[in-house]
């Protein structure tokens, strides 16, 4: 009943939300979800909001199918599984999803028809500036720019802030994530404009280096970055030196764990980039990258990598020393020593490195060889302004600043450890409690 306007930076709206890869999480509830929850959150959040996320999550289904949609189970489940409750953790993508990685835009356009179906007004191309707050605090509207002129939007209940994160904010980035060269895969206007305008309002912020980062690609040519895809198991990932670091098949989203060694002696971060490696047999596998993201409109990868050759974004060598010296490494031989240690395990189906499983192992054999360069890419940061249960944005002193929610990534209850498909299913969750709450409050 309450009367909604959108205000949105971008001249189409979705965001992350519509560059999403796949799914939204639905939570079985109960005591194994929240405590799995929290050892995903690491002990930062209390748990009456861990309880509010369980109890709107598990409803997200229900949620999207009266809009209109028909999810269905997307499977794993859940990313980790070895943790207590990992069973409690579903994901769902919208059944007509044809095409792997089009649920988020599939997602969005439900949502956005629904918008438009209820007459909800949305105002694109309109960035807010700041939020307008009144003598005791209350946030009362915003100033947001529009043709190149600032208005003013006055708001009667409350203002909810679902502005993403601080993705292509470098300094913020350099501040908060201590990496160097962290690049990112969704919405360039994700700046940390909400942050700031929380932090002005008098907002407390939390898990500011909490972060969902598997590896991918930068290239000049486009702002984003793209994703990294190795279509057979014939690759290892190699450092600066050459040498192996990881498990190659470990966890996509907690790969920046993995890269982010830092050598204070040498003030060195010698795996950042890092390079994946791999032979011909694997090139001709197909792509090595589903190019998800932002330039999933801007641009298609050849079939057999071949125009990615060509333009000198993966380097080719017929031998593995050509390949190093190519790659520039600062140590040599160590790329082939590194290799020839890797096809033994393969051969004796055990890898005693990084223990990475049987199945996963295939040899780097068939030349010519060819690498590309990797980076931590973000599919989004999590750090944002502190909410409560009822999606409250809270000041340092864990009191509500009246009339301010918030909900989405921006501010995300993911303490430390990702769940794929939790950031729509948060989306879906706390942008529901924020909601009710705000149209709540006395006008």
């Amino acid at each position: 009943g309450a009367r909604v306007v959108v205000l949105e930076k971008s001249a189409q709206g979705g965001g992350n939300t519509r560059l999403a890869v796949s799914s939204f999480t639905g939570v079985i509830p109960g005591e194994a979800a929240k405590e799995h929850l929290r050892a995903l959150c690491s002990g930062t959040v209390e748990d009456e909001i861990i309880d509010a996320y369980i109890e709107w999550a598990s409803k997200n289904v229900d949620f999207v199918r009266q809009l209109g949609g028909d999810p269905v189970p997307y499977f794993p489940g859940p990313t980790f599984p070895e943790v207590t409750g990992a069973e409690t953790m579903l994901r769902f993508r919208p059944a007509d999803d044809a095409l792997q990685g089009e649920g988020g835009r599939r997602l969005w356009k439900l949502l956005q028809d629904n918008v438009e179906k209820r007459g909800i007004e949305v105002m694109t191309s309109t960035p807010v500036r700041r939020l307008m707050q009144s003598l005791d605090k209350e946030v009362v509207g915003v100033e947001a720019e529009a043709g190149g002129r600032i208005s003013k939007v006055l708001a009667r209940r409350a203002v909810i802030l679902a502005c993403g994160g601080f993705e292509f904010d470098e300094r913020m980035k350099r501040e908060c994530l201590a990496m160097p060269q962290v690049y990112a895969l969704g919405h360039p206007d994700n700046t940390g404009d909400g942050i700031r305008m929380a932090q002005e309002a008098g907002a407390a912020l939390w898990h500011m280096n909490a972060i969902a980062c598997p590896l991918g690609y930068k290239f000049p040519e486009y702002g984003s970055a793209f994703d990294s895809h190795i279509p057979g198991p014939g690759y290892v990932i190699v450092d600066r030196n050459g040498e192996r670091f990881m498990n190659e098949y470990g966890g996509l989203y907690t790969r920046w764990l993995s890269v982010s060694h830092f050598i204070p002696e040498r003030l060195e971060w010698p795996r950042v980039p890092c390079f994946f490696v791999f032979d011909e047999k694997t090139r001709c596998l197909g792509p090595v990258s589903h190019v998800y993201g932002r330039n999933r409109d801007l641009y298609r990868w050849s079939a057999d990598n071949s125009a990615e050759i060509d333009r000198g974004w993966i380097l080719r060598g017929h031998t593995l020393g050509e390949l190093a010296v190519k790659m520039r490494l600062s140590a040599n031989n160590k790329l082939e020593r590194s290799t020839a240690r890797y096809n033994q395990f393969c051969g004796e189906e055990e890898d005693r490195d990084f223990g990475r499983l049987p199945d996963t192992l295939a040899p780097l054999e068939t030349p010519p060889f060819y690498s590309i360069r990797a980076f931590p890419c973000l599919l989004n940061t999590q750090g944002g302004p502190k909410r409560d249960a009822k999606a409250q944005v809270l000041d340092p002193w864990d009191r509500p600043i009246p009339r301010l929610y918030a909900a989405g990534e921006l501010g995300s209850i993911w303490g430390f450890m990702y769940q794929s498909g939790g950031n729509l299913g948060e989306c879906l969750a706390f942008g529901r409690i924020a909601g009710i709450n705000a149209a709540s409050e006395r006008p």
